[in-house]
């Protein structure tokens, strides 16, 4: 596919593909958000304020 068609294509292929990536994107999202209080206290522990 050329750059200046990159996109702008319609075929149930590309749209089924652009499905699946926006919701893997929304799982990885998800998963991130749900990992942050882990990470914060992780990261407070090493620091030292929890002790």
């Amino acid at each position: 596919m050329s750059e200046e068609n990159k996109g702008t294509c319609n075929c149930p292929e590309c749209e089924k593909r652009a499905r699946e990536h926006r919701e893997s994107e929304e799982l990885n999202f998800a998963v991130l958000i749900a990992l942050m209080p882990v990470l914060t206290l992780t990261l407070f522990n090493s620091v030292g304020l929890f002790h």
